[in-house]
């Protein structure tokens, strides 16, 4: 039915956990950041560690 989650080398419902673990990831990001523009010595390196966590482990992520 789904080609991509084969195609990364993931069933659907891992394809699904790590999407959902990426979104939740970005939702918190957004969240601090949005905290860190009003409040700026809050949340300093929150989103570049986000950003570093997420970028990992997309490159661990399955197969390429």
């Amino acid at each position: 039915m789904f080609r991509h989650p084969q195609s990364v080398c993931m069933t659907y419902i891992q394809h699904w956990c790590f999407a959902m673990w990426v979104s939740s990831r970005f939702v918190v990001a957004a969240l601090q950041s949005l905290i860190h523009a009003f409040i700026p010595d809050i949340f300093v390196n929150s989103t570049s560690i986000v950003v570093r966590d997420v970028k990992k482990a997309l490159e661990t992520a399955g197969c390429r």
